[in-house]
């Protein structure tokens, strides 16, 4: 099984796909290398953990060996916990179709992009597979576990946590536009490439700045791009050139958000407290410290 994070999420950019396929296929290639190239440091539920797997986990991800250790125990426990959780073909085909929908890409040219990254399409079926699979064990072992907040605990967080809801004043960008999602993403590789692109500034302030937007412009840094979406009339992408000051949204603008954010944060917390039970009565046999 290789080490990787995949999300408990139901789509992603190809943006953050890209990102996600270039640094599993890399710590994959590695840490299969390192599972013949070394001995076993300790034994996880059954599944042996190299020294060279440890060793690589710390370069790659610049943690130390106590803290790579603990990944590689915990990314064991998953697997266990998993045996018994299947996907069939056609719910990976459903995911799969999915995510091209979501990046305006048919098949055919999602299958060309994920071969760009390096990685064969059977490898994305099974990193899409091990992501379904994830979401399902935690639908069923995790999810129900945790409670619907009341308004006063999303009050009290949203108080705990202003800097999370704190957004632009306003927002200035250039706007690309193009007819096809062709054009679009053949820009946003090149940006030279203006080939049946249309642009304009925009500035967006008070009520322009609806959650929608606000989740598109979401960590995009000033001087990149936005990934491209379909706004019904054309394939458009925007060019952050600057940001008005941060101010904290009223907590009845953002009601959504903090529900968002508090649960998020309480699945972390969840599945952090499940496998660390599971830990604790685990089969766990250190060979090498």
């Amino acid at each position: 099984m290789c080490y990787n994070y995949p999300n408990y999420l139901y789509g992603v950019s190809m943006q953050n796909m890209k990102k996600l396929l270039l640094g599993a296929l890399f710590i994959c290639a590695t840490v299969m290398e390192a599972r013949m190239a070394n001995g076993i440091a300790m034994v996880v539920e059954g599944e042996p953990v190299t020294i060279a797997e440890i060793k690589a986990v710390q370069t790659q991800l610049g943690v130390s060996k106590s803290e790579a250790k603990d990944m590689l125990i915990l990314n064991r426990l998953q697997k266990a916990a998993m045996t018994n959780v299947t996907v069939t073909e056609d719910e990976i085909d459903t995911r799969i179709t999915l995510i091209a929908k979501q990046n305006n890409l048919s098949l055919k040219a999602m299958q060309a992009e994920i071969k760009k990254q390096g990685l064969p399409w059977r490898k994305f079926r099974e990193q899409i597979k091990t992501s379904l699979k994830k979401q399902k064990f935690f639908r069923s072992k995790i999810a129900k576990t945790i409670p619907q907040p009341s308004e006063d605990e999303l009050k009290i967080f949203y108080k705990n946590n202003m800097s999370k809801f704190k957004m632009p004043s306003s927002i200035t960008a250039i706007e690309y536009s193009a007819s096809t999602s062709k054009a679009i993403q053949a820009f946003l590789k090149n940006p030279s490439n203006k080939k049946g692109i249309k642009s304009r500034k925009v500035v967006y302030k008070g009520a322009d700045l609806t959650p929608q937007l606000m989740s598109m412009f979401a960590g995009v840094r000033i001087g990149s791009y936005t990934p491209a979406v379909n706004n019904g009339n054309a394939y458009v992408s925007f060019k952050v050139k600057s940001q008005g000051k941060r101010v904290a949204k009223p907590y009845a603008q953002v009601k959504n958000s903090v529900m968002s954010a508090w649960k998020s944060q309480q699945q972390a917390e969840a599945i952090k407290g499940y496998f660390e039970k599971m830990k604790r009565s685990a089969s766990i046999e250190i060979i090498r410290p």
